[in-house]
């Protein structure tokens, strides 16, 4: 959907490629993941290791408090000097964790992507999860129904990439009108 609101001229952020590139550029993020964790996260090439610190995270939520602690204000400050850059477009920003986090009151308009829990899966373990991997994501997030009752618009992905882009284009002429 990220990709269908760039093609649309949104300017667009993906939460989670923020968190990547703070994980592979800030010197700051790496120290202190030194510091707390050690090398046990870092790969032999001197990368972040983002399957370690899930492996840590996903079973403590004392660590899982910590990471989010150093990264989140990261993040949000990311947003910020983006939109500020650029304050006359209209932005996209993705957020898997929006309503867990309470930052919907951030954002003109919240819309929930929802899938079937099969469809999540398969799609996940397309790009390299595996079953137990997914459960643990899971079970840290709020039911998707919760967050599609909360959301101001709710869009189906678990049709035809057609279905998807027709609800898409329809949500942003309905914004844009």
């Amino acid at each position: 959907m990220v990709k269908l609101f760039a093609d649309a001229g949104w300017k667009t952020i993906e939460s989670d490629a923020v968190v990547r590139g703070i994980l592979s550029d800030s010197e700051v993020v790496q120290a202190a993941l030194r510091a707390h964790w050690g090398e046990v996260v870092f790969l032999s090439t001197g990368e972040v290791d983002r399957k370690a610190i899930a492996a840590i995270v996903f079973r403590d939520d004392a660590e899982l408090i910590w990471l989010e602690t150093l990264l989140h204000p990261l993040v949000r400050a990311e947003w910020l000097n983006q939109f500020a850059a650029e304050p006359d477009h209209d932005w996209l920003v993705e957020i898997p964790l929006l309503f867990e986090k309470r930052l919907e009151t951030e954002f003109d308009l919240t819309v929930c992507v929802i899938s079937s829990p099969d469809v999540v899966e398969a799609r996940m373990v397309c790009r390299g999860y595996t079953g137990a991997e997914v459960e643990q994501r899971r079970l840290r997030q709020m039911p998707l129904q919760e967050k599609a009752q909360r959301a101001d618009r709710v869009i189906s992905n678990t049709g035809s990439l057609e279905f998807l882009k027709r609800q898409t284009h329809r949500l942003i002429e309905e914004i844009q009108a």
